[in-house]
């Protein structure tokens, strides 16, 4: 066993405190929202938007069941969202449209996504890879912890033969595909 001024002991303290630390923040954070402090209050002495800190350290009441909503982990969507594209690239709407609700299906039809991917590809060839992808808050900032609340939003760089896109997908609390974008590389003031 490491001892504690070894690298090892260290790690093991400076993790420790960390996590404690973290324990702290959200107490603090429950604290100064029952006193009456705004989301957009907490989110500035954080350094983050009031939605941020909503995701991070809120809770929802679930309209359909009165359940109290609890944040999910993010790990999964980074795949979903790789996943949505190799769908898309081979043209199986039928295994993408599973998974969207229907009022999303309904703008998101087979003609729309299809059409918008042969334009794609006449472009810049099918899709070789995805790379890069990370989960960010529909805002565009990074997701703050590796749990939210409510939608993220999958991004990634779409390498096709002979050109590169970004990827967007925007994935549900129950991970459903909530609206999907391919857009050029940096664009801006998009609507997720």
């Amino acid at each position: 066993m490491p001892e504690r001024g070894e690298p090892l002991g260290r790690l093991r303290t400076a993790a420790t405190t960390l996590a404690l630390a973290e324990r702290a923040l959200a107490d603090r954070v429950r604290e100064a929202h029952a006193a009456g402090h705004s989301w957009a209050d907490i989110g500035g002495v954080l350094g983050t938007t009031r939605q941020a800190a909503f995701k991070r350290f809120g809770s929802a009441r679930d309209p359909r069941t009165g359940e109290q909503m609890r944040s999910v982990g993010t790990e999964d969507v980074g795949p979903i969202t790789e996943r949505v594209f190799a769908l898309v690239d081979q043209g199986d709407y039928d295994a993408l449209r599973a998974q969207m609700p229907d009022d999303v299906a309904r703008v998101l039809s087979r003609d729309v996504v299809l059409d918008l991917w042969a334009r794609v590809v006449a472009d810049t060839g099918n899709l070789v890879r995805c790379e890069d992808t990370v989960v960010e808050m529909p805002g565009g900032r990074e997701v703050p912890r590796d749990t939210a609340l409510g939608t993220v939003v999958g991004v990634t760089t779409l390498v096709c033969e002979a050109g590169e896109w970004q990827g967007r997908v925007a994935v549900g609390q129950d991970r459903q595909v909530l609206g999907l974008l391919v857009v050029p590389p940096g664009a801006r003031d998009l609507p997720f």
